[in-house]
């Protein structure tokens, strides 16, 4: 291979490598109106995926009564991220465990049709994983931003 041919190559490596980094993008996702009826209480009420960082940002719902929410925020990691059959991304995280907190929740957000996170908690016990509960996929209005 010349010098020239080698050049080329390796711009054109660069070049994808950039444009692969550079189409990494946010998606911010919100429970959509129509969850209303069918699940009355969500307690993740807003969700933000930086897939550069390969970070989760959530608003949610840390206790509830009957008359107020008090809202708080939850920190994820996205540990796996890929295309489905359909060319719609499939986002899977899990919550940064912090001090006292007695479970991790795993979640899935995927598209078909329409955006749905499904949700698992998960408690460790005597080193020893034990699944505490499986939410149902609630639906969700996502936008997605690729500006990185």
């Amino acid at each position: 291979m010349s010098i020239s041919a080698q050049r080329l190559a390796i711009l054109f490596f660069v070049l994808a490598w950039a444009t692969g980094a550079a189409s990494a993008g946010t998606i911010t996702c919100v429970p959509a109106a129509s969850n209303s009826q069918a699940a009355p209480f969500n307690w993740v009420r807003r969700i933000a995926i930086d897939e550069h960082s390969r970070t989760v940002n959530m608003d949610v719902v840390r206790s509830r009564t009957k008359d107020t929410e008090t809202m708080g925020k939850m920190r994820a990691d996205l540990v796996h991220m890929e295309d489905s059959p359909s060319g719609e991304p499939v986002y899977v995280f899990n919550s940064i465990p912090t001090a006292g907190a007695e479970a991790t929740h795993l979640f899935r957000l995927s598209k078909a049709g329409e955006w749905r996170l499904i949700s698992a908690s998960v408690v460790v016990t005597n080193k020893l994983p034990a699944l505490r509960a499986v939410e149902q996929g609630v639906v969700f209005d996502c936008k997605r931003s690729d500006l990185g």
